[in-house]
């Protein structure tokens, strides 16, 4: 573990796909987006994942028209997912073990934020969490932030993630070193 983390002040990591899996995938959002015009698809799922707005409250602001079944089934869609998530292998004993400290980066939407409390192994230093920064990853305003919140210069922060776009290239860009997970627990168990 020394090794990769040899002039490292702290590790960042995402959330889903990293240190969480999503067991049972809904796609909670596929019904409304898929009724919506072009324009407003990206608009949607940027609110639902720069803001603490319900699926609701974005409906109503861009006007999506998604109808009181479809926001239902969104939002079952979305329990549904967060009931089955679960502990990636080998990650408790991982975050135990971690010579720095480390936090979290994650594209989410507010919906899934008190699921996190179900995994007391993660007890993060920080969190920069999508839904309530405004911003989302791979804007570098995202990656400003968690140098901020963690204390540590760029180039002493390490960054691990299961999206190449999100999780290593944003993050190089912002001066820091990135792995993806495999890697990183090759690494660290190795």
């Amino acid at each position: 573990m020394n090794n990769v983390l040899q002039n490292i002040d702290v590790v960042c990591f995402d959330l889903f796909g990293t240190l969480i899996n999503i067991i049972d995938r809904q796609r909670p959002l596929a019904q409304i987006l898929r009724r919506l015009p072009k324009g407003k698809v990206e608009l949607f799922r940027r609110l639902a994942m720069t803001s603490d707005m319900s699926i609701a409250a974005i409906n109503d602001q861009i006007m999506a028209g998604a109808s009181v079944a479809d926001l239902i089934a969104a939002q079952t869609a979305i329990s549904h997912e967060v009931a089955s998530l679960r502990l990636c292998p080998g990650i408790a004993e991982i975050l135990a073990g971690l010579p720095v400290p480390y936090g979290i980066c994650s594209n989410l939407s507010v919906d899934y934020v008190g699921a996190l409390k179900r995994f007391p192994e993660i007890k993060p230093a920080f969190q920069v969490l999508s839904c309530f920064v405004g911003h989302q990853k791979p804007d570098q305003q995202i990656y400003e932030m968690v140098a901020k919140a963690s204390g540590a210069p760029p180039g002493r922060i390490m960054f691990v993630g299961d999206t190449p776009s999100a999780d290593i290239e944003g993050p190089r860009q912002a001066g820091m070193k990135a792995m993806l997970i495999d890697e990183f627990v090759a690494q660290v168990s190795g």
